[in-house]
């Protein structure tokens, strides 16, 4: 069968805002990466994160999820040293999901283990426990590569 396009409301938007190229879309998506809105900080007092929540997002685990998938890359992009464990719980019963813990898990170089209980919690919110939990510093605006296309320069 060949190729049929198909029509600009029927094609899902994986990520809004996007523009329609190919190339330009690797260009947002690398930027996404290292500047997610509010997440790019340094964590030099970590060192080891380790998060834990269900695969099904029911019962108060989308913050998780939604801060694994987006604020996670970019810690990661800042900070390539820091090792970050993410353990996706399979529930099988409904008391299982109830019960199943939304948690993320901060070891601090000192030796000192903190945690922070994710259930219904927003990804933003999560965020900003993180950085006040461990006193993260702010990655300076200049620091934050950008990619721009040969247009926009």
């Amino acid at each position: 069968m060949p190729y049929q396009k198909i029509a600009e409301n029927l094609r899902p938007l994986l990520i809004k805002g996007l523009p329609k190229s190919k190339v330009y879309k690797q260009l947002a998506h690398l930027n996404l990466i290292a500047n997610y809105e509010g997440s790019a900080y340094r964590f030099n007092d970590v060192s080891k994160l380790e998060l834990i929540f269900k695969k099904m997002n029911a019962y108060g685990h989308m913050g998780a999820r939604k801060f694994w998938m987006n604020n996670l890359r970019t810690i990661n992009f800042h900070n390539p040293q820091l090792p970050i464990e993410v353990h996706r719980v399979e529930c099988a019963t409904k008391e299982e999901q109830m019960n199943c813990p939304s948690v993320l898990k901060v070891y601090l170089k000192d030796g000192q283990i903190k945690s922070i209980d994710c259930k219904s919690k927003q990804h933003q919110d999560i965020m900003k426990e993180l950085v006040e939990l461990t006193k993260a510093e702010k990655v300076p605006e200049e620091e934050i590569p950008v990619l721009k296309d040969e247009a926009e320069k």
